[in-house]
């Protein structure tokens, strides 16, 4: 979110046709409107219409709800198909912002500020109640992925020894062995399994796979690179149990997310497209934020217009002015979770 914001220019980049980080964000807050719209007002519009008993009907009555509620359902669908644009951009534009901001602590706290800010509007809109536990806005996840950017670029610096610092031999060790066997601990928290047998094996095939991920990746980086990599995967899990006990929007996946992007920083497509596989893999109905693709194959990494505190302000208040919409409608009261 930040990069719209700072006149720093990525190398090879000046002069280069293409469109501003203003003008990405701008696509984004259009894709975030559009999917909010849909989820705020048009599926309290649908669950009036007496979706969730059609559902429970029958395939007849099901069949029968969609043909007189065809309109409403298919362009709700289209909508949130649409809206999956917007958080891999905004990811994107995260990791931008970090590696440009001149202080990361003020970054940080534009994004807990405006988390807060947010609280009351999402929950409304969500909920209509002023307070709800089990569902965070999105800012929280970002906030956290900030976090996580940070512990990155922390461990990079001992990986180089500047200034001719390190981390102790005993500290480096613990923490490869923690970068190995934590990634099981994700699935084992957060997926349920029909059985404890397949709880154990998914946890087996995900060790073995980092623990063969990284002799290979030693083997070209050297063993130090590796040593870096668990620090960060050690930083990076206890970030993603973080974001799912706060139940935040995309919640660990999204914070995964932001993580791929900054694993690929240097080759911006590519980033996008390993962000987009990983918001795939939490949903196959992300698909479609693999249209992101295109805005961010025609970004020049110029900032364009001086619009921060409008991008940090629309997303609290076109949540306000959606869910007084619904309320205008006779929909307020319908909850969404």
């Amino acid at each position: 979110m930040e990069s719209v914001q700072v006149n720093v220019k990525a190398e090879g980049e000046t002069g280069k046709r293409g469109i501003s980080g203003s003008t990405v964000k701008i696509v984004a807050v259009i894709a975030m409107l559009i999917d909010h719209t849909a989820a705020v007002i048009l599926t309290r519009q649908i669950m009036e219409r007496g979706f969730q008993n059609a559902t429970l009907g029958g395939v007849e009555q099901l069949t029968s709800w969609l043909m007189d509620n065809a309109v409403l359902f298919y362009g709700y669908e289209i909508m949130r198909l649409i809206g999956r644009l917007g958080f891999p951009i905004f990811c994107f534009l995260l990791v931008e912002g970090f590696q440009r901001t001149r202080d990361v602590k003020k970054y940080a706290l534009r994004l807990g500020i405006f988390a807060l800010i947010s609280e009351i509007p999402f929950n409304l809109a969500i909920t209509g109640r002023v307070w709800h536990r089990e569902y965070q806005n999105v800012y929280f996840t970002l906030l956290i992925g900030l976090l996580a950017l940070c512990a990155y670029s922390f461990f990079e610096k001992f990986e180089h020894k500047e200034k001719g610092k390190d981390l102790p031999g005993a500290l480096r060790g613990i923490l490869t062995v923690t970068g190995v066997l934590l990634p099981a601990a994700y699935p084992a928290l957060f997926i349920n399994f029909s059985s404890q047998g397949g709880r154990l094996l998914c946890c087996g095939l995900v060790i073995g796979i980092t623990a063969v991920t990284l002799i290979l990746y030693g083997r070209k980086k050297g063993f130090r690179r590796v040593q870096t990599a668990c620090a960060d995967i050690t930083a990076l899990i206890p970030l993603m149990f973080l974001a799912e006990y706060l139940y935040t929007d995309y919640s660990g996946m999204g914070v995964l997310t932001i993580s791929a992007m900054y694993l690929f920083r240097k080759r911006k497509v590519l980033a996008m497209t390993a962000g987009c596989i990983v918001l795939t893999l939490m949903s196959v109905g992300e698909i479609t934020a693999f249209l992101a693709l295109i805005f961010i194959a025609l970004y020049n990494g110029k900032r364009g217009l001086k619009m921060k505190y409008f991008f940090y302000a629309f997303y609290p208040v076109h949540l306000l002015l959606l869910y007084l919409a619904a309320v205008l409608l006779g929909l307020g009261s319908i909850p969404l979770v």
